[in-house]
């Protein structure tokens, strides 16, 4: 036969027999590559249901956050708003009695001045104790000579006496 090898065979006659039946594939292999796809699949849904599980509720966390920190912020807001006008309240308080302040002063200090000048007509005349007296009681008696005199219908008692 043409070509043959020595002893006549060709390639076909010495191929193995291999294909005598239908082609199956190995099952057992297959069960474990379907079966390692299904686990893959478990696999990817469990993690796919804990992924949405966990966003689900991070979304949740973050609405209850957001929530409380803008009822945190506009109370602040609030308060800062009120802490303001009673400082703008507080300042036009502190101004309005400085002014006060200020003419309390001012007339106190023209108190002073009117007293520092009436000072020496009270205190220092000059006199001793002894001089005071007796001009005094020239005063007084002067004063009481100068009553008579003036009384023409003797009503004082003392203008009686004279």
């Amino acid at each position: 036969p043409p070509n043959s090898d020595r002893e006549g065979q060709t390639v076909s006659d010495r191929a193995p027999e291999i294909f005598d039946s239908e082609y199956k594939g190995t099952q057992d292999a297959s069960k474990g590559i379907i079966g390692m796809l299904e686990v893959i699949a478990s696999d990817f849904d469990r993690s796919q249901r804990h992924t949405d599980e966990a966003e689900a509720k991070a979304h949740a966390d973050f609405v209850e956050f957001d929530r409380a920190a803008r009822a945190d912020i506009s109370g602040k807001e609030t308060k800062r708003t009120l802490d303001e006008e009673d400082l703008k309240t507080t300042k036009n308080s502190i101004a309005s009695t400085m002014e006060d302040l200020q003419t309390q002063q001012n007339l106190l200090d023209s108190a002073l001045a009117r007293v520092e000048e009436l000072k020496p007509m009270c205190i220092d005349t000059g006199m001793s104790y002894e001089d005071r007296v007796a001009r005094r009681e020239e005063e007084i008696a002067a004063l009481k000579t100068a009553l008579c005199i003036l009384d023409t219908n003797v009503v004082e008692a003392e203008c009686q006496q004279r």
